[in-house]
């Protein structure tokens, strides 16, 4: 049985091709006829009529763009995962529709027709966008890449032989905060995800190096000492949630409780001779 995600999927790309084929049939029959309706409701909000043209070779080759993209479409919903690839390739076809209309409308006639595609093919683009993203989000085949790289990460934020004798690399701290992200939800594996991709490509967008996975340790550490003192809040704060929930698995090993001054003995000690005594001992599993 597909899963919640895949069948909202196949119903968001089965509305598409139906829209898609919808209108490229009235723009086959009626073509005069739609151009007039949306001059019609444009012209109160004050544009001016589209340019008239006899000429049909450009119906015709807009038509084959709605069969086309109505054809992707369908195939998109058949098996939204297995054919994700061709998401692209349909939001790169409604991506350069807006813009061509936008361009037409700025710089040759401020038609509403040009504005409606400009808006409407836009849009569609980044759900399609969105769609693709979510599903490489949600795709269980990067799971091996992702643990590489959150063991590159947490290596870097916690080395060995640095502040600590034992580093990340040497505990499972990795799969602790894997299993605490697959707890919060059913999307949290999505989630660690994307901080992941952010940080690998981080990297290349704002330190103009190679993405994080491929640099060496030293060249990790500035990487990420560069997202702690960046001047954009949310690249500070991204890296302060990673840091604060990698270092809070990595407190949690009895032997590094020495080296950040914890007593364990001393605390559980006042916990269980404090007012919740009975309270706490239950939660610790001690016998009162």
């Amino acid at each position: 049985m597909p899963d919640p995600l895949d069948r909202s999927l196949r119903v968001l790309f089965r509305a598409l091709a139906i829209a898609f084929g919808t209108t490229g049939l009235l723009f086959f029959l009626f073509p005069d006829g739609t151009i007039r309706f949306l001059d019609a409701v444009g012209r109160p909000l004050g544009f001016v009529d589209a340019p008239v043209s006899a000429l049909r070779f450009w119906l015709s080759l807009a038509v084959a763009y709605m069969v086309l993209v109505t054809l992707l479409a369908v195939e998109i919903a058949r098996d939204p995962r297995g054919r994700a690839h061709l998401m692209p390739i349909l939001a790169a076809g409604k991506a350069t529709s807006s813009l061509t209309c936008l361009g037409y409308f700025v710089a040759s006639s401020p038609a509403f027709v040009y504005l409606l595609n400009a808006l409407v093919d836009g849009s569609l683009a980044l759900i399609v966008l969105v769609a693709w993203g979510v599903v490489g989000l949600t795709d269980d085949a990067h799971a091996a890449r992702d643990g590489a790289l959150l063991r590159a990460v947490l290596d870097a934020l916690v080395p060995r032989g640095g502040a600590f004798a034992a580093g990340a690399a040497d505990t499972d701290v990795d799969a602790a905060l894997a299993r605490y992200f697959a707890s919060l939800h059913a999307l949290g594996p999505a989630g660690l995800r994307a901080l992941l991709l952010a940080i690998e490509y981080g990297a290349v967008v704002f330190e103009r190096t190679a993405p994080f996975s491929r640099l060496d340790p030293a060249a990790r550490e500035r990487a990420l000492a560069a997202w702690e003192t960046s001047r954009i809040g949310l690249r500070r704060q991204l890296l302060a949630s990673v840091k604060l929930l990698a270092l809070m698995h990595f407190y949690e090993r009895p032997d590094v409780w020495g080296a950040i001054g914890y007593d364990d003995g001393h605390l559980r000690g006042r916990l269980l001779a404090g007012p919740n005594a009975v309270q706490h001992a239950a939660r610790l599993g001690v016998a009162s």
